[in-house]
């Protein structure tokens, strides 16, 4: 049966070529995805361990199917609708062709995984998966219960994170300790990026922590960058460390400049641009060994 989906009436469109781009990268739910697979690839310079090519790949294909459900699962509840954004009603519009995309990749994603992906990777990845998958469960199948105990923007954070370390933590032994202190703050950056996304989207819902944490998001993300820059100057003599600090002390001031000029940008403006504030590590690629 169709479902009639409300239209919506705030301003979402970002008007040009560039703008229109970024639009469906967020639409088609590849910000998540892209945001994942630098982190993979950064975390390996980190380590200074070569990746194979297929696990960012993989990270990324993983991250957009989770995405895809849980915007089709979001969008079907019409109680819900009211609190929507329009990434929830593309998919709404649109779930037949995601959903059958997603049962054709699902079975080669799998077989992938189980057949090329070492042991040691896939149990650590499995374990932050089942994690993901008991939080998700619980956040779908009995509302807001979960977010009462776990708020989502911290739980999201921290397991987007964790994924992201995995490949490159699951073929580290020694450096382990070294690249926990970058993991650690890509977390934070994380969260932050959760926070800044559900305070814009005025979601009054929230959870009381993240409401707080939202009205000082300002002086969190300006804390988030000085602290990335202090670990920077104590990393000097690890050059793909110190930049990455670097790159992470520059998006927690892109968080920033965003909390501080939000009145002056559009919800869909503010939602691209909170993901594309996590990709700078792509702006020191050539200082990353």
């Amino acid at each position: 049966m169709a479902v009639a989906v409300p239209r919506l009436s705030e301003k979402t469109r970002i008007s040009g070529i560039a703008g229109t781009l970024a639009m469906y990268w967020h639409l088609l739910s590849l910000d998540a995805p892209t945001v994942a697979a630098v982190w993979c690839w950064s975390f390996a310079k980190a380590a200074h361990i070569e990746l194979p090519t297929l696990a960012p790949l993989l990270l990324a294909v993983g991250t957009w199917l989770v995405y895809v459900a849980d915007r089709i699962l979001d969008g079907l509840d019409s109680a819900e609708w009211e609190h929507l954004r329009q990434r929830h009603h593309f998919y709404l519009r649109h779930r037949t062709v995601f959903l059958v995309m997603g049962g054709v990749i699902s079975p080669v994603f799998g077989w992938v995984v189980f057949t090329r992906m070492s042991p040691t990777v896939r149990l650590e990845d499995a374990a932050v998966f089942a994690v993901a998958a008991l939080y998700f469960l619980l956040v779908h199948a009995h509302g807001k219960w979960a977010e009462r105990w776990l708020p989502k923007e911290l739980a999201v954070g921290v397991l987007f994170a964790a994924a992201t370390a995995v490949p490159t933590w699951a073929r580290t032994a020694g450096e382990r300790l070294t690249i926990l202190p970058i993991i650690a703050v890509f977390a934070i950056l994380c969260w932050l990026n959760c926070v800044a996304i559900e305070n814009w989207e005025g979601d009054d819902r929230a959870h009381p922590a993240m409401r707080w944490t939202g009205r000082h998001l300002e002086k969190l993300a300006a804390a988030a960058a000085i602290l990335a820059l202090l670990l920077a100057f104590f990393d000097l003599h690890d050059s793909n460390r110190f930049f990455l600090f670097l790159a992470s002390g520059l998006s927690g001031l892109l968080l920033f400049w965003l909390a501080r000029n939000r009145l002056r940008l559009t919800a869909m403006q503010l939602r691209v641009a909170a993901d594309a504030a996590l990709l700078t590590p792509l702006l020191f690629a050539a200082w990353l060994r």
